[in-house]
């Protein structure tokens, strides 16, 4: 099938579809950073731009529509302004590209944040907008760790499709046991230690930054963030068996995050965090695509 991508970052939603063989006829990127790693990938995919200046009507057709849709306006991490927030209102954009190009099928994500922002109300307005744009909408709240990662990662799917209801079977885990071991960078010992003074020793132990270590072994990794800031991965700090503290690397984010190691590599360390921090979890974009869907959709 076709598909076309929006708020596409380094290509997360996209991954399960790509791999699967679907021909993608187009995506909407405005990050310079992001849209240079998403190239480096998919050379032959064209950028349509900012979704608030496209000509819809000019878009090729096309068969699904995904999209992360801005989540800053309904993040826990965030304001919280909904649709005060402009980039809260690109759901309405989102509406107008469905009711010019009809897609049948449409999946959209963002965060779980969205089901209690305004008790509620702004999760109900967009499920509403959805239906009002000619669709039977499903929703699943899916964590990464249940399908692969072992990354504690909540985001919810906007599953919708134009033609015909369809049922909402319960999402059957395929991985529930991966662990940090899994993913760990066996060189990150070589150049990723924290500073080993008493004063900073007693900074990390005060501020639990090594939230996911466990005597004898590693458990899973708490949801990673965009920032490099103390809110982001600097609270990334796990501890070596010999003892020392260290920040997580890039190479291992790629992986909780499911990418193919070194999909992000020539961009700067902020923004590979930013990059990686932000995307769909491609393992549970794997699984809606070429597994879930499949009984749903497809058949």
């Amino acid at each position: 099938m076709r598909y076309f991508s929006l708020f596409t970052g380094v290509g997360g939603l996209d991954m399960g579809l790509a791999e699967a063989g679907h021909e993608c006829v187009g995506f909407s990127e405005i990050k310079v950073s992001s849209i240079e790693a998403y190239k480096r990938h998919y050379p032959a995919h064209q950028n349509f731009g900012d979704i608030t200046k496209i000509d819809f009507d000019a878009l090729p057709d096309f068969d699904i529509l995904t999209g992360g849709f801005p989540c800053q306006a309904f993040s826990l991490a965030g304001l919280r302004q909904g649709f005060k927030d402009r980039r809260g209102q690109m759901i309405f954009f989102v509406y107008d590209l469905l009711k010019a190009k009809r897609p049948e099928f449409v999946v959209l994500e963002n965060v779980k944040g969205l089901l209690m922002h305004e008790d509620g109300r702004t999760y109900r307005n967009v499920f509403r907008l959805l239906m009002h744009a000619g669709y039977h909408v499903r929703v699943l709240l899916l964590n990464a760790f249940n399908f692969g990662s072992a990354q504690s990662r909540e985001r919810l799917f906007f599953l919708c499709r134009r033609s015909a209801d369809f049922p909402l079977i319960r999402p059957k885990a395929t991985d529930s046991t991966r662990t940090f071991r899994d993913v760990r960078d066996h060189d990150a010992a070589h150049f990723h230690f924290l500073s080993e003074t008493e004063k900073n020793r007693a900074k990390i132990e005060q501020e639990g930054l090594h939230p996911f270590r466990l005597i004898g072994g590693y458990d899973r990794v708490p949801t990673l963030l965009t920032s490099v800031s103390s809110c982001g991965r600097e609270q990334m700090v796990t501890q070596e068996p010999d003892g020392h503290f260290r920040y997580l690397t890039e190479l291992e984010a790629e992986r909780l995050q499911g990418f193919p190691d070194g999909w992000t590599e020539g961009l700067s360390r902020v923004n590979r965090w930013f990059a990686l921090g932000n995307a769909v979890n491609c393992d549970v974009s794997r699984y809606l695509f070429q597994g879930y869907l499949s009984k749903v959709w497809w058949n």
